[in-house]
């Protein structure tokens, strides 16, 4: 096998844990109410199914195919937005992401779901980074605050790589 990149960050333990403490809240949120979550492919992948796991088995699920990262480094622009739909009028919305950095992705797929309707849009992340955004935007639902730190693992990946680890890893600068 060969040895995981980076520094160990987040154990999968604590990333099981987690998930089921936030999969707990939101569905006391939205006890009673029909939900859609919107999965932003590829990086939110095992962390909305394993959220989906806790859920009420009659929640909708969408998957918007996005991407803003190359390499390490966003590109300040959103690929594949344009093809995302949704019957999402007078639904409540989660968008689910595996990282809040600048808030440029979260932003624009926010807006584009109240654009195709929904009535409400609120925002559950794996991991939000501690830096300033770009864009604000906030979360309702964050596993874990970490460092702003590239981290992969748990569908977080580096060029399509490492995303099949089952714990978070840092990796060091210039990577």
């Amino acid at each position: 096998m060969i040895r995981p990149p980076g520094q160990p960050y987040l154990s999968a333990p604590q990333i099981r844990r987690r998930v089921r403490t936030l999969a707990a809240s939101i569905h006391k949120t939205y006890r009673n109410r029909p939900l859609t979550i919107v999965a932003l492919l590829k990086g939110s992948v095992f962390f909305v199914v394993d959220l989906l796991r806790h859920l009420d088995p009659d929640t909708e699920v969408e998957f918007w195919n996005i991407s803003s990262y190359q390499g390490t480094r966003s590109t300040g622009k959103i690929r594949g937005l344009h093809h995302c739909r949704g019957n999402f009028v007078g639904r409540d919305i989660l968008l689910i992401d595996d990282i809040l950095d600048s808030g440029l992705t979260l932003d624009r797929t926010r807006a584009h779901a109240k654009k195709l309707g929904a009535r409400t849009v609120q925002i559950c992340v794996l991991l939000s980074k501690k830096r300033k955004r770009v864009h604000a935007v906030k979360a309702r639902w964050v596993g874990f605050s970490i460092k702003d730190e590239f981290v992969v693992g748990y569908g977080l990946d580096l060029d399509q790589r490492y995303r099949a680890l089952p714990s978070i890893r840092t990796l060091p600068k210039g990577v």
